[in-house]
């Protein structure tokens, strides 16, 4: 159990995250058929990746997993929120909730479950092709 003082800065730190993830509209889950077994399961590897990153406390691997655009758009906020989490020393918990399906223009998304110290978060990634390599293009907290 955090202390108080701890857990008004894990919740400051954390009630900001959103900023690091993105924002916008929150879209309805409807998935589109799913990406065949083995690109579902890079695509697993590069989400959970990303976030593994994000818990070592490792802003530049954690950006590496973002295409160029995103990651220019994203830097200073994931840099912030990686130095929040680290002062804090929270680590946030991922799971699967629904797997890699392919969306219009030809991209991917899946929705993962984050638990941090003070609840539970709902994520939307976005994954696009880039030059051969799959790139996340977009996370963010939904409702």
């Amino acid at each position: 159990m955090l202390s108080r003082p701890a857990a008004i800065g894990a919740h400051a730190a954390l009630a900001l995250f959103a900023v690091a993830c993105g924002s916008g509209p929150t879209p309805t889950l409807s998935p589109g058929p799913v990406a065949d077994p083995e690109e579902a399961a890079h695509l697993r590897e590069l989400a959970f990746g990303y976030w593994e990153a994000f818990n070592a406390y490792d802003a530049d691997g954690t950006l590496a997993y973002l295409e160029g655009g995103y990651r220019a758009q994203r830097e200073e906020n994931v840099r912030t929120e990686i130095g929040r989490i680290d002062l804090f020393n929270v680590q946030l918990g991922v799971s699967e909730e629904a797997p890699p399906w392919i969306i219009e223009g030809g991209g991917r998304e899946m929705y993962l479950t984050m638990k941090e110290p003070l609840g539970t978060r709902r994520i939307r990634m976005e994954f696009q092709d880039v030059e051969g390599e799959w790139k996340i293009t977009f996370a963010q907290q939904t409702e």
